[in-house]
Formats: C-alpha cells, structure tokens, sequence
C-alpha cells in the first residue's frame, strides 16, 4: 500500500512539474506573439523595436548569426553534460571524498576527483560513466576528462567549481 501511494505521489509530482512548465511556455509564447505584434505595427510607421534590429541584423549578416546560434548550443551541450556528470558523480557519492571541475584553457569538460578510497574498485566505478557516454556521439565533440588525484595535492589543481556531494 505504501509503495503504491509513494508511486502515486511520484507521478502526481511529475504531472505537477510538467504544467508548470507548460505554463512557463504558454506564457512565454503570449509575451513573444505580443512583441511580434508590437515590432510589427511600428515597423509600418517606420519605427524599429529590438526585435526587428535584431531580424535585420540576421539578415545582413547570417553567417555570424549562425555562429552565434552554433556557440550557443555547444554551450548549452556543455552544461547539459556537465549536469549529467555532476549527477553521476552525486550517484556515487558515498566513494567520493571531493570533486572539482578543473579550470582548463579551453574551459572543457575536466573533473577532478578525489576518492575516500583510492582502489581499482573506486576506479572503475568511475570508469562506468565512460563506457557508456564514449558511445553517444557527442563524446568526441564534447569529451569529458576525469583526473583522480590525492587528497594532498587537491590544493594545486586549478578549480572553476567545487561539486557538492550531497552526503
């Protein structure tokens, strides 16, 4: 009985999250249409909003604006894995002493890790998270670095972000 209410639950917490974000959209959809609807009828009396420079600005030049668009969605990538790996990381949580994303030159996706116990058995539960994103084909595009290192060295690895390990 219990495990049918929390089942229940759990859906009802999906089906809540999912109108809310329905909602957002729906909103968001009537804020734009009402900013269509106001670029255009400026536009008529030769007037120009924000939307419309940016729509001209496209069209003189849209070769920037697709490396604009292709910037933005390797970016959005990035972080979208970066989740994926924080997630995996808070999964195994109970081998994991500290993790930190490593600051590198070219910002990519570097993890430091530092292990309670630094065994091959910790190891290659690490290593699982590799087996299986090496065969989605973003990992060559966006590969994901991990580093393990000692507790005493931890100091010098040049760290953009702590990653909470919620214990």
């Amino acid at each position: 009985m219990e495990e049918q209410l929390t089942i229940k639950t759990s859906v009802d917490q999906k089906a809540d999250q999912i109108k809310a974000i329905l909602y957002l959209l729906q909103t968001h959809t009537e804020e734009f249409k009402a900013e269509i609807d106001r670029a255009y009828a400026l536009l008529k009396v030769g007037e120009k909003t924000d939307l419309s420079n940016k729509i001209e600005k496209i069209m003189d030049d849209p070769l920037s604006n697709i490396f604009q668009i292709s910037s933005g969605v390797d970016t959005q990538a990035k972080e979208l894995i970066d989740r994926l790996v924080k997630s995996f990381l808070n999964f195994n949580k109970e081998i994991i002493r500290q993790a930190f994303r490593t600051k590198t030159f070219f910002n990519d996706l570097h993890y430091s890790i530092v292990l309670r116990e630094d065994n091959l058995n910790n190891r290659e539960k690490m290593f699982e998270f590799f087996e299986k994103y090496d065969l989605l084909e973003i990992a060559d595009r966006f590969p994901v670095y991990l580093q393990f290192v000692p507790i005493e060295l931890i100091s010098k690895i040049p760290s953009s972000e702590e990653i909470i390990i919620n214990n």
